[in-house]
């Protein structure tokens, strides 16, 4: 059941991400036929200078002696894991947990008030316990919004490429080699919460409650859940090292044919 629903995740965060991405793409050739923009202009006003942090985190750690496919892996990985952390955040939310782990993060969780804003949304508003609507946000909009983020992030960087090397081949293969299994890994890094969201099912009332934490507690101790943070590690190793050693020589045999 467990995979299943992030499968279905999956599939729709990916058609969000199709559709972010093609709006950023649109966003950055549309920008750069109306003001004629530097490439390197747009990638950084495009892409917020993240291409530009994360050169300078590579060189720092290569300064260290570590290899840049390495300090790729790790930062990927710090972002993916940062999203699958939501589930355990939600299950700290618990008010049925006695247990005295985490006790003064659980409490200040507990006393949030944006649970009381969420009412506002009516896909939250029909949850009535706060704990459990402060959990549901947590799983379903913040990974959504990372994906569409992902996805104007991917758009523009295809539109900066083509703008940069005037060849749309040359422009994916500056993001295809490495940004499958990396999108992929992101992606399904989001699809865990959400698909949580989906086993759990929340409604209101008490008794609904402590079943849907319940269900929380189920997905963080399942194998599918330990696949899948697997899956997300060998992704990001793949992606890491074809962004280092692979893309670049990708992009020198287009250029040269």
């Amino acid at each position: 059941m467990q995979n299943f629903c992030v499968f279905k995740a999956y599939r729709w965060l990916l058609t969000h991400l199709v559709i972010a991405a093609s709006i950023g793409y649109a966003a950055t050739m549309l920008v750069a036929w109306l003001w004629q923009a530097e490439p390197t202009t747009l990638l950084r006003a495009t892409t917020f200078g993240l291409p530009h942090v994360g050169t300078m985190i590579t060189n720092q750690g290569i300064a260290f002696g570590i290899d840049s496919w390495l300090m790729l892996f790790f930062c990927n990985l710090t972002v993916a894991l940062l999203i699958v952390v939501l589930v355990y955040w939600a299950q700290l939310l618990n008010p049925h947990n006695r247990d005295r782990s985490f006790l003064r993060l659980r409490r200040y969780l507990q006393k949030d008030r944006s649970a009381e804003y969420l009412l506002k949304i009516p896909i939250f508003a029909r949850i009535q316990s706060p704990q459990l609507r402060l959990a549901s946000f947590l799983l379903l909009a913040i990974p959504y919004i990372a994906t569409i983020a992902l996805g104007f992030l991917a758009g523009a960087w295809v539109g900066v490429g083509v703008v940069f090397s005037s060849s749309p081949l040359v422009a994916l293969a500056y993001l295809l080699p490495h940004g499958i299994p990396e999108i992929a890994a992101i992606l399904l890094a989001c699809s865990i919460p959400v698909g949580t969201w989906m086993t759990i099912k929340p409604e209101g009332g008490n008794e609904s409650t402590s079943e849907s934490f319940m269900g929380i507690d189920r997905v963080l101790d399942s194998p599918q859940f330990q696949q899948n943070l697997k899956m997300i590690i060998n992704l990001l190793l793949i992606a890491g090292l074809t962004e280092a050693y692979l893309t670049i020589q990708v992009v020198d045999m287009l250029r040269g044919s």
